[in-house]
């Protein structure tokens, strides 16, 4: 739901036809002709009630137990110029995670409100992080 990078763009080097996104629908091809910028909102993709359902903008994690999104989910980009940091930051993100658990029997927020989106270049929390951790 929350990417680091929250949109991104792409420059066509080849004249190319996109199977869909074009006409009132959406459905029809759009022509991108070479040297075209094409953006896209990775944070709007993550929000799309038609793949993720009506609650697409609630935090659900159970949602993932059986869904197996393909490129309607890129937290990390995808194709040949996906993020190179991507094991890596899974990686730290996971033993972080587990280091704090196995070193503190409480971990709790201590932000006093709900969590915000501050949405710029990248995605980060309006409040920062404050947490509290006790043995």
């Amino acid at each position: 739901m929350h990417p680091v990078v929250p949109s991104n763009a792409r420059f066509a080097v080849n004249d190319t036809v996109l199977p869909v996104g074009g006409g009132p629908d959406g459905q029809a091809p759009v022509f991108v002709p070479k040297g075209s910028i094409v953006a896209y909102s990775v944070y709007s993709m993550h929000r799309r009630e038609d793949f993720y359902g009506p609650d697409a903008n609630e935090y659900r994690p159970e949602r993932w137990a059986d869904l197996r999104p393909s490129w309607e989910y890129l937290p990390f980009n995808g194709g040949p110029r996906i993020c190179v940091g991507q094991q890596y930051a899974l990686t730290e993100a996971g033993y972080v995670t587990v280091r704090l658990a196995q070193q503190f029997s409480v971990l709790e927020s201590r932000d006093p409100g709900p969590w915000e989106e501050n949405l710029t270049l990248t995605l980060c929390s309006r409040n920062g992080t404050k947490v509290a951790l006790r043995h």
